[in-house]
């Protein structure tokens, strides 16, 4: 994967010159319609020999707008640049969105572009606007840029088995549990990375030790409960097949809700280490149980429907 701290930049004017193809959006969770966009821009770049500048905003425009009733990013913001990148981005532009720059018209925004050098062909989605009042739509857009010969291109929203893709409606997924459908429709598994703390530590008591990550302040919340999950240990390490629980623990009146993973056939110190977990499935709800017996055994159970997930999601790899 590309070094995804040596081609970010704050400002399209800190680009160098040359032949670009652009695409423009917020990409939160670079799903299977952002991901197709970016495979037309790709083509397209290397048909004409231009590179592909990828615009983006930090922090998401919604974010700004609408901070109260948003319930979410689907992926952190360094998840992003790697996601873009994997997807074919040479140049990323991350612009800091604020209310003062929704008020930048889209002409002055497409002469930023311009001074960035020639530009070949500007691909967006069907309904994308920027600049002030909305008013850069891809019709506007290429009222602005046909004198200097770019060719404005716009793509249609995709469905997957007849469910549109969109940001919202993965986020729906993600709090709903649906571990699958948000995984279907993002084309790669939503996932939380954070580094591992210290719990309670009952988890070694009855056979299930645990690697406890708390939840990022800035993602979409899961729903509580126990998933099938696949755990990486720092960024070299392989998938490891695991059972992850979200939840605030009333089985053992902790209290505050933690992401808790349990590594199968795995043994080790975690501690200060970087967990990235990845959701496969659902498998049950939060509980309370009578004891700790009682909860040794349902994790008992767990595991085995867990593994038995799990073990059809190497069968498909």
């Amino acid at each position: 994967m590309r070094n995804v701290n040596t081609r970010v930049y704050s400002r399209i004017g800190e680009v160098s010159p040359a032949p670009s193809v652009v695409t423009i959006g917020a990409f939160d969770g670079v799903h299977r319609g952002h991901q197709h966009l970016l495979a037309q821009a790709r083509f397209r770049a290397d048909e004409i020999g231009a590179r592909l500048l990828v615009v983006t905003f930090e922090p998401l425009p919604i974010q700004v707008f609408r901070p109260d009733s948003f319930p979410g990013r689907i992926v952190t913001n360094l998840r992003r640049r790697e996601l873009l990148f994997a997807n074919g981005a040479d140049v990323l532009v991350e612009l800091p969105f604020s209310r003062e720059m929704a008020k930048v018209t889209a002409e002055a925004f497409v002469d930023e572009l311009i001074a960035a050098g020639p530009l070949r062909e500007l691909l967006v989605g069907e309904d994308f606007a920027l600049g002030h009042n909305r008013e850069g739509t891809p019709e506007r857009l290429a009222e602005l840029t046909r004198e200097h010969g770019t060719v404005v291109r716009t793509l249609c929203r995709i469905d997957v088995a007849g469910d549109e893709v969109s940001s919202s409606a993965i986020r729906r997924c993600i709090i709903e549990g649906r571990a699958e459908d948000a995984s279907r429709l993002l084309g790669h598994r939503f996932q939380v990375r954070g580094e591992v703390v210290r719990g309670a530590q009952i988890g070694r008591t009855i056979g299930f030790p645990t690697a406890n990550v708390a939840p990022p302040q800035d993602l979409v919340p899961l729903q509580d409960g126990i998933y099938a999950s696949l755990a990486q240990v720092d960024e070299d390490d392989a998938l490891r097949p695991a059972m992850t629980y979200i939840g605030t623990r009333p089985a053992v009146n902790t209290g505050a809700r933690m992401i808790e993973t349990h590594l199968f056939d795995f043994s080790g110190d975690l501690y200060g280490r970087q967990l990235t977990t990845s959701f496969v499935r659902h498998i049950r709800q939060d509980a309370d149980f009578p004891s700790v017996d009682a909860l040794r055994d349902q994790l008992d159970r767990d595991e085995i429907v867990a593994r038995e997930v799990l073990a059809v999601v190497s069968s498909n790899v």
